[in-house]
């Protein structure tokens, strides 16, 4: 959610629709400068570039100028973006504007026609507040949302050295092959039924991506029974050439052990290996994203490495059931 929260100016800020985010790159680079973190996030990013995201931009400049070239040119003087998408069963949504242009406004009217043209399309977006930004509680609070999840951003201090980790005796830890998409799918969605985003995955996705050219079957760990070949778990890993930090960031994106087996240790098992083959291929630090009120996993983390650095936080539509 955008960083301002100060009163409408006197001239009324414009929303023009975007077809894609080229012309939003100053926008994004000013803020992620500015703030140390980026404000949209890599699953909205994806949106975005394939096509299935609302995407608005801001500008604070007469409506004649803004037009010039269209609203895709890169002449148009952004102010501001915001993009909305379906993320498993909700609508997620993110706006930013840049630092020059806060405290005028413009992040209301971008969050209030983001909402609209999200409605239009479906649902009644969950706007996320990367940092936990106190401009981004005030204007929530303000348009009636409700703080309902926390996000923890747990990182690492560089590289770190990871305890020996234990496979269960039968396991075997090997990468991903296209034919595991099936099971995988399966697995993830045992793991995380109720989860509103990571739940509900479809292997047709994963068939796609593991097809593709430029995939790396090492990031993804996949632990498999030997006795019948049964995927019990996965660890999805994720590499950031370009992080806000500077560093060459590896990521935990998703691990996830089948809830019906009861194998002690795969689920760290899973985490060292991954995070092993992150820092062999060139990371720096690692990080993941995990919820605040986990409490069986957050030990864990801490143990190989992590500690606490930000907070994410999602605001609820004023009249979504409190999860």
């Amino acid at each position: 959610m955008t960083h301002t929260n100060a009163p409408t100016p006197a001239a009324a800020p414009r929303t023009i629709t975007l077809t894609s985010l080229d012309a939003a790159q100053e926008v994004l680079a000013a803020a992620t400068q500015a703030d140390g973190i980026a404000p949209i996030s890599d699953g909205l990013l994806e949106a975005a570039a394939d096509g299935s995201a609302v995407i608005l931009g801001i500008v604070d400049v007469p409506s004649d100028t803004a037009t010039a070239g269209g609203p895709d040119s890169p002449d148009v003087p952004l102010a501001g973006v915001g993009v909305a998408a379906l993320q498993g069963e909700r609508w997620a949504a993110e706006a930013v504007v840049t630092p020059e242009h806060r405290r005028r406004g413009l992040g209301r009217a971008l969050v209030a026609a983001l909402t609209e043209a999200a409605r239009a399309s479906g649902g009644d977006p969950w706007f996320w507040s990367h940092g936990d930004h106190p401009a981004a509680s005030h204007l929530a609070e303000e348009s009636g949302r409700r703080r309902a999840r926390e996000l923890l951003q747990l990182t690492t201090d560089g590289a770190p050295t990871l305890p020996a980790a234990t496979v269960p005796d039968g396991v075997v830890l090997r990468d991903v092959r296209p034919d595991d998409a099936d099971a995988w799918a399966a697995v993830n969605n045992a793991a995380f039924s109720w989860h509103p985003e990571q739940g509900g995955q479809d292997p047709a996705d994963y068939r796609r991506r593991t097809g593709e050219s430029d995939f790396d079957p090492r990031t993804v760990v996949i632990a498999e029974r030997t006795d019948d070949g049964r995927v019990l778990g996965f660890h999805e890993t994720k590499r950031h050439a370009e992080h806000p930090s500077g560093l060459a960031m590896g990521e935990v994106h998703v691990i996830g052990v089948d809830p019906e087996v009861h194998a002690r240790g795969l689920g760290r098992a899973l985490l060292v290996e991954g995070m092993a083959r992150m820092i062999a291929d060139g990371a720096e630090a690692i990080e993941l994203y995990v919820e605040s009120d986990n409490e069986k996993a957050l030990p864990l983390y801490r143990d190989v490495g992590f500690s606490r650095t930000v907070v994410h936080v999602s605001y609820e539509p004023p009249e979504s059931p409190h999860d």
